[in-house]
């Protein structure tokens, strides 16, 4: 496309302009008149004007590499999410864990509990038989 558009501009080949579009004649290529040459560049210098379908291409690769850097930032975007969504995952599997472990260290809490209390009711009953009684009613229920 950058070729004929050199070619256009040079006015190498020929071509007609109709409502912002270039048409390429076909030509038979062992076929070369220089009057047709001269005819044509008359015929493109009168036809050819700036128009705004040129800005409006300039524009639309502007606009294009534009969506090209926005596509570009979304997509940068997107990793960072997708990499902070892995580092949450990691972080709260680590919390799980940590959870499951300090419930086991609960569980074994209370049970030493139970065995330093039952103990302590086994002394207190071999030092004083009648508060014995008195510490059985009582129960803690942890």
């Amino acid at each position: 496309m950058s070729t004929l558009r050199r070619r256009i501009k040079a006015e190498d080949i020929q071509y007609q302009l109709d409502d912002g579009k270039y048409f390429i004649f076909d030509t038979d290529p062992t076929a070369t008149t220089t009057t047709t040459n001269v005819e044509n560049r008359m015929f493109s210098t009168e036809a050819h004007r700036p128009s705004l379908k040129s800005d409006s291409s300039a524009a639309a690769e502007i606009a294009k590499n534009e969506n090209a850097q926005g596509e570009s930032v979304i997509t940068a975007a997107n990793r960072l999410l997708t990499d902070l969504k892995k580092a949450y995952t990691q972080v709260l599997q680590e919390k799980e864990e940590q959870i499951v472990s300090l419930k086991g260290e609960i569980s074994d809490l209370r049970t030493l509990v139970r065995v330093l209390e039952s103990e302590n009711h086994r002394l207190n009953q071999k030092i004083n038989p009648q508060l014995a009684g008195y510490n059985s009613n009582q129960n803690l229920d942890y």
